[in-house]
């Protein structure tokens, strides 16, 4: 059977490098399973540019057309713009993105990482540098708030004290005043939710600031990734980001994959995660013998895959993956893994193992993320 696959990314707009590293790796995932396999897989491709509407006229111009599954959006935003068509028209949504959590749909799979896989591990890592003053930086959406939110919770837990929050329309530039407050309250560190060009804009500013009036401090992301690193230059050096997948973990096969199909040539995160969404999607179809949204679900739970990431198991209720959170620290353009988990961790989307006895009670021996040497 021929599967008719959609792609909804923004590949312009204001966060167009992550749609077009997303969107790159599906089309590799595409290329290389028809390499090695009779597989037909025809990609129907739309690019809302960012546009709210145009996300939900061109869903539903799909799901009428008779496309079932869907690998795509890159916000929240977009995401629940999708929902309620995908519930209306029986579509099913593989979203390849990080999110901020508390939300579960059964015509969604989640497929990047949920809180406890970069929030919390950021936090705890914030709290174990000794550092004691935070500022939160966001864009001005679902995910800069709900992140932040998180965070404050989690820094607060962990006897950080954060100095203020601020938030940056999506897709403008970091204001001057912003970099000011940092300075004049004195923080040790920066949680930077910021995305597309508002994040350019701050990292660089923090760079500049940090040569002139204020003393270095450590910035770390929820999402940073290779598909925009370049754009930042060499501000980005000693940025920390969390994430399920950097460029340092891609094989040989995703590497030229990468250098195929996305625009910078890099692995990303975002550009991982969309190859292994169409892995899966093609290998649950094959199982299931039919590309019925429900029998594809339970194939893919029934039968874990191991993809291009690893292994990834789906939970059968949530319908969240489980991953592998990472910390990297960025320089000269690459990020370096810093520590890593041992093994798949299972999502936690609603933060409900979160409690502040375990925040305080967990020894460092016992943490699940180790140094990588």
């Amino acid at each position: 059977m021929t599967l008719r696959l959609g792609l909804i990314f923004s590949t312009t707009g204001s966060y167009a490098a992550l749609g077009q590293s997303a969107l790159a790796g599906a089309l590799g995932a595409i290329e290389t399973l028809q390499q090695h396999d009779a597989h037909l897989i025809t990609p129907v491709i739309a690019d809302p540019g960012g546009d709210m509407a145009a996300y939900e006229r061109m869903t539903r111009e799909m799901l009428q057309g008779g496309v079932r599954h869907i690998v795509g959006a890159i916000t929240s935003w977009s995401r629940k713009e999708m929902i309620p068509l995908l519930e209306r028209h029986g579509g099913l949504l593989w979203y390849p993105c990080p999110y901020e959590g508390f939300e579960s749909n059964d015509h969604v799979v989640y497929l990047g990482a949920s809180p406890n896989h970069h929030v919390v591990p950021v936090t705890d890592w914030i709290a174990a540098q000794g550092m004691r003053r935070a500022f939160l930086v966001g864009s001005n959406y679902v995910w800069g708030w709900e992140t932040l939110r998180l965070a404050r919770d989690c820094l607060t837990r962990r006897g950080v004290e954060v100095v203020g929050e601020r938030h940056v329309p999506l897709g403008e530039t970091t204001p001057d005043h912003i970099l000011d407050e940092i300075r004049d309250r004195q923080a040790d560190c920066v949680v930077d939710s910021l995305i597309g060009p508002s994040n350019t804009s701050f990292l660089q500013g923090m760079a500049a600031r940090s040569r002139a009036d204020i003393s270095p401090v450590q910035v770390v992301s929820f999402n940073q990734s290779e598909a925009d690193l370049a754009e930042i230059g060499p501000a980005a050096n000693g940025l920390l980001s969390a994430g399920s997948f950097f460029e340092a973990n891609a094989s040989d096969m995703l590497r030229d994959a990468a250098r195929r199909h996305a625009p910078n040539g890099r692995v990303s995160s975002f550009f991982a995660t969309s190859f292994a969404a169409v892995e899966m999607i093609v290998a649950a179809v094959r199982s299931a013998g039919t590309d019925d949204p429900s029998s594809v679900f339970r194939a893919a739970v029934d039968t874990p895959l191991v993809t291009a990431m690893g292994s990834m198991p789906i939970d059968p209720v949530l319908r969240h993956a489980m991953l592998t959170p990472r910390l990297a620290m960025a320089r000269n353009g690459r990020f370096e893994v810093v520590q890593s988990a041992a093994a798949p961790v299972a999502a936690d989307p609603y933060m409900t193992s979160q409690t502040a006895g375990k925040f305080r009670a967990t020894p460092a021996s016992h943490r699940k993320l180790r140094v990588v040497k």
